[in-house]
């Protein structure tokens, strides 16, 4: 009999009622007791790592499995410790060897599938998804992942079953959804509003978050300004902000960079670490660790670069380690937490009429919410239309958003333009040959031959702005557009054609456009999104003007003016801060009014 059994049940008891802590506190008594405890070892891992410190549950519960390598439920917990911190790889073989052990494990199949989806299986994915619900098929969560999965591969027939499945759960009154995925599932800035909330509360609850409480600053001098982001490396966060890092104003901000992600090792993170005054590498950092040191650091403004994006930590933010949290540009919607006090926005992508879909207070940014580096360059070396596989000649509709955010609908209307366009061919960037085989079937479906598919590779950035030179028009996506991607064909004088939509997620392309002065490239619809692209398409004459025009304007235009952009982002924050020092509450506020009114801070 053991011992300790009936101490481990109270241990679970609390941590079911949400005690977690508490429950962490019965666990190690056992431990310090019985250090070979396997199973005390097994549920402690669990419990911390519900609180956030992941790397203290993978240790115990790798301890656990040493003593009893024959517990499915150990590793699956351990599979699930080890996505949460952002090892994928090592997730897919704890949830293998859970698998081993007990083939019908529904917990450890979904995990696998999860593992699979982040390291980018996803046609591998979606079987494992399929395996859980066949054993479960009210499993929310699979239903979601399978959704996921299958849109990363344009796998259009599962893809819409599982979105039917959740759109019931949502009637229903579930939230299946992630953040996330609910910029890409619909048009809907309510139901993104509604799921942001329910994953701060849930991240809250589970890890028990008290939000810091601040008192005015405790010393003189400049503005601490913090940026959080797992992506201070080669990715389209810091193609758009490096610049603006460098720019601040050292003589009214204290600049700090705090990275998550990985070190690449790359010439961008190099010029990133230049371009901060502090830069913390916090990856292997408790998130608990890092709110410690914020606090320590006595941080004015933390902007969160991430929102609820791959490899996001919004337990941080969460526990409120500043006292002003701002909400900036990784994430296109609100995040629905308390601790957030503004999002950065623009008249565009967040009019004040659409307030009431943010938790934040909505600041409008002058001209456009998009930074951009006007540093950036082309290749010199035009790779030329063979190497890309393109036609000799023929025109070239360009589409290269993420795959996912292709819908069955736009790809309709892609397809029909090729058979109005005679010659045309639409290009694609994948290197997945699931998503290049699905999107071939799709189009002999709506009969058009796949030869009219021509699908570029990933490749360095310069290589990739050099070719933007092959293509006559830019084809956005919705419900979610192009972003960067956007910035990236009109910084190279290529017209891009958006449809806007309700959301934050749908409106900036329209943004850049109205940044840029091409307003007329936006539609209201997707008939009239098909009917511009078509006129154009037809117009060569037309189509040169607006290159000439977007050349002529990039190094005067406001969306690559990032000295303009830099003052215009401090001001905002020295209004923030000014507020802040003087007891009032966040408010809404456009960054114009300012210069005339800097100091009407009620």
């Amino acid at each position: 009999m053991d011992p300790f059994i009936s101490l481990l049940q109270q241990g679970l008891a609390l941590q079911k009622a949400g005690r977690v802590s508490e429950a962490e506190q019965v666990y190690r008594v056992v431990v310090n007791q019985a250090p070979q405890h396997s199973l005390a070892l097994h549920l402690a891992g669990t419990a911390v790592g519900q609180l956030g410190r992941l790397r203290e549950a993978i240790d115990l519960l790798r301890r656990s499995l040493a003593l009893n390598p024959t517990d499915p439920v150990a590793w699956n917990n351990l599979a699930t410790a080890q996505l949460d911190a952002g090892s994928a790889t090592d997730a897919l073989d704890s949830a293998s060897k859970a698998i081993a052990l007990a083939p019908a494990y529904v917990a450890a199949n979904f995990s696998w599938g999860s593992a699979a989806s982040q390291l980018g299986r996803y046609s591998e994915a979606v079987r494992a998804f399929q395996k859980v619900l066949t054993a479960q098929p009210y499993h929310t969560p699979a239903w979601m992942g399978l959704w996921r999965a299958a849109a990363q591969v344009c796998d259009w027939a599962v893809m819409m079953s599982a979105a039917a499945q959740l759109t019931q759960a949502i009637q229903n009154g579930q939230n299946p959804l992630l953040p996330f995925d609910a910029l890409i599932f619909a048009d809907d800035p309510v139901l993104h509003l509604q799921t942001a909330q329910a994953a701060s509360q849930r991240a809250s609850q589970q890890k028990s978050l008290v939000q810091h409480a601040h008192t005015v600053p405790r010393y003189p001098g400049r503005i601490r300004l913090a940026y959080l982001s797992a992506d201070f490396h080669e990715h389209a966060t810091a193609y758009l902000m490096a610049e603006l890092f460098e720019r601040h104003d050292r003589q009214r901000f204290e600049v700090i960079g705090i990275s998550f992600g990985p070190d690449d090792e790359s010439a961008m993170r190099a010029r990133l670490r230049r371009g901060f005054d502090q830069f913390w590498d916090v990856c292997l950092a408790s998130d608990e660790e890092v709110f410690e040191r914020m606090l320590a650091a006595q941080i004015d403004i933390a902007v969160d670069l991430k929102g609820f994006t791959h490899h996001s930590r919004p337990s941080i933010l969460l526990r409120k380690p500043a006292p002003i949290v701002v909400n900036y540009l990784g994430y296109p919607g609100t995040t629905g937490s308390p601790a957030h006090d503004y999002l950065i926005g623009d008249r565009v992508v967040t009019p004040l009429s659409h307030a009431a879909f943010y938790s934040e207070k909505l600041v409008q940014m002058p001209c456009c919410y998009q930074v951009n580096d006007s540093q950036r360059l082309a290749g010199v070396v035009v790779p030329t239309r063979e190497e890309e596989g393109l036609p000799e000649d023929g025109f070239v509709f360009a589409a290269f958003n993420n795959v996912y955010k292709i819908t069955p609908d736009i790809f309709a209307i892609w397809m029909r333009l090729l058979a109005a366009v005679p010659g045309s061919v639409i290009w694609l960037l994948s290197d997945s040959d699931d998503v290049r085989q699905n999107l071939r079937m799709q189009a002999k479906a709506l009969g058009m031959s796949t030869k009219r598919l021509v699908f570029g590779r990933r490749v360095n950035l310069a290589r990739h702005l050099a070719r933007h030179v092959h293509a006559g028009l830019f084809l956005d996506t919705f419900p979610c557009n192009a972003h960067t991607t956007t910035s990236d064909a009109l910084w190279m004088g290529l017209p891009v054609v958006t449809c806007v939509g309700q959301a934050f997620a749908g409106r900036v392309a329209a943004s850049l456009l109205y940044a840029v002065s091409l307003p007329e490239l936006v539609t209201q619809s997707l008939l009239e999104y098909e009917s511009l692209a078509l006129r154009l398409a037809s117009d060569p004459h037309a189509i040169q003007r607006m290159r000439d025009h977007l050349l002529s304007v990039r190094a005067t235009s406001a969306l690559f003016d990032s000295a303009r952009f830099a003052d215009h982002l401090e001001s905002a924050f020295e209004h923030m801060f000014r507020r802040w020092q003087q007891g009032l509450p966040a408010k809404s506020f456009d960054v114009s009014d300012l210069a005339s009114s800097s100091d009407a801070l009620t």
